[in-house]
């Protein structure tokens, strides 16, 4: 549990840093490089799933991109640690398409990643929180409580969690 926790503090602290959160961006924009060092993890419908790099054997960053159409796509990173996903959202206006794209990631992480739960962060004086909270709720979040260790470590974050109920067939 606390190699958990010692994972979540470093999430924590990767978004405080300016995790690079929902990003809407034109065909043409990146680097050929940044590509090829991607592993891609699923590619379907309009969402495909790369994993950028290993932080340690438990954690690992993630890139979501979502096309909206032929010319515009969402894109955002998360860290994918232990059995959660971070997603930190920036400062700054949600970008057109951040819905659709994170109920895609939902629909993906609920699907195919081997996860529990989906952590979104976000700096709770923002101007739009009390919207984005409101956002959140729609998709199914819960702000995680109070007296949660986790949230004690989060600060001047807010942290809401989405829980997968993991369905299994068998006991092994």
């Amino acid at each position: 549990c606390s190699a958990a926790l010692l994972d979540s503090a470093c999430v924590l602290n990767w978004v405080r840093q300016g995790a690079p959160g929902p990003r809407t961006i034109t065909s043409g924009q990146g680097t050929g490089k940044e590509e090829t060092q991607d592993v891609v993890l699923y590619k379907g419908g309009k969402l495909t799933v790369k994993q950028v790099t290993s932080l340690d054997s438990r954690s690992s960053i993630l890139h979501f991109q979502y096309q909206l159409n032929n010319q515009l796509s969402w894109s955002m990173r998360s860290v994918l640690s232990g059995h959660s996903l971070f997603v930190g959202i920036p400062d700054g206006e949600l970008l057109k398409g951040t819905k659709e794209g994170l109920t895609s990631v939902l629909e993906f992480a609920e699907e195919k990643l081997k996860i529990n739960h989906i952590f979104v962060l976000f700096v709770k004086r923002r101007p739009d929180a009390f919207l984005l909270t409101r956002t959140f709720f729609c998709l199914g979040f819960e702000l995680v409580k109070p007296d949660h260790l986790l949230a004690s470590m989060a600060g001047d974050l807010r942290l809401m969690v989405y829980t997968i109920q993991q369905i299994h067939s068998s006991e092994e």
